[in-house]
């Protein structure tokens, strides 16, 4: 359900400037120059969406087709002080939405639980928790995906 004052849209290339925004915000979660660099192509090339909330971009993510019957969320992020406030169900409940009747999963990768994360107050766990509260199962940790120091999680949500 789409929170009161918050609309999704198709994400274009304008809203990069407001996507960089959204990633400085969360400095912890994008820590690595490299995934920024990456994010910023993925929203300048892949399809997409934008949550906008009072006129502004809050939240997007950006996603591709795997095999015709998946879409994998590549990226996705919220404003740090609008996070827990709907927004990113609001993306995720859309890309479902607009999934066509071939498309049978939506998956995500993301920093798995394996991986400590000692003093963090707003870390990966929450965005964990996010994804299974949205209907997404952990199904595997791919060893050597990521920079060899943090393990990534594949999230499956059957559709």
């Amino acid at each position: 359900m789409t929170p009161p004052g918050c609309t999704v849209r198709a994400l274009t290339p304008d809203d990069a400037g407001a996507c960089d925004a959204i990633i400085a915000s969360l400095p912890y979660h994008f820590g690595l120059e490299a995934g920024r660099t990456e994010c910023a192509q993925a929203v300048q090339e892949q399809d997409g969406l934008a949550a906008v909330v009072g006129g502004a971009v809050a939240g997007f993510l950006t996603w591709r087709p795997w095999y015709g019957v998946a879409r994998e969320i590549t990226w996705m992020a919220v404003l740090a002080q609008m996070r827990g406030n709907g927004v990113g169900r609001a993306l995720l409940d859309h890309l479902a939405a607009e999934c066509t009747p071939t498309d049978r999963y939506l998956l995500v990768t993301t920093l798995s639980e394996s991986v400590s994360e000692p003093g963090v107050e707003d870390g990966y766990e929450r965005t964990r928790r996010f994804y299974r509260r949205n209907g997404f199962t952990p199904v595997w940790e791919p060893s050597g995906w990521w920079d060899g120091q943090n393990q990534a999680v594949l999230m499956l949500r059957p559709l």
